[in-house]
């Protein structure tokens, strides 16, 4: 059994103020260097001016070619959960105008870039990435495509 502790004769109990404690000042490090607190607070002045936030729009397109394999289609889903910003559609029947209709989808989408994944031969997978609609755009053969779950 536990003993109760006596009350005190006067019965109120003292609080004692805390002290507070401001945390110091980080001072503002840039590329070239630590910046002064009075150049901090000259900038500050400067730009007073509401600017508009900042806000990126550029969304991806993901899609692939028909008869793609299990696999790369998981592949291809890990990659949709990396990107916060993307836009999946269903499969493309890519035949001779495959840039036509990825520039054409790409509109519909209200997107950016786009990524393809297409199969041939059920075993090579190439995947398109390109800036549209009149950006760059690179083929890249996959050879090793390691999805998330397949590593459990």
């Amino acid at each position: 059994m536990v003993k109760k502790r006596k009350r005190s004769e006067s019965g109120q109990v003292v609080a004692h103020p805390k002290k507070e404690v401001a945390a110091l000042e980080r001072p503002v490090r840039t590329l070239l260097g630590w910046k002064d607190k009075s150049q901090v607070t000259d900038e500050l002045e400067d730009n007073n001016v509401a600017s508009p936030i900042f806000r990126n729009k550029e969304k991806v397109l993901f899609t692939c070619s028909r008869r793609i394999t299990y696999r790369y289609r998981h592949l291809m889903l890990n990659l949709v959960s990396l990107f916060p910003h993307c836009k999946k559609d269903n499969k493309v029947e890519s035949k001779e105008t495959k840039g036509a209709t990825l520039n054409e989808l790409v509109e519909l989408k209200r997107c950016s870039s786009c990524l393809f994944f297409e199969c041939r031969k059920a075993k090579d997978l190439y995947l398109w990435m390109a800036k549209c609609p009149s950006g760059p755009s690179v083929k890249f053969l996959v050879s090793v495509g390691i999805t998330g779950h397949s590593s459990q």
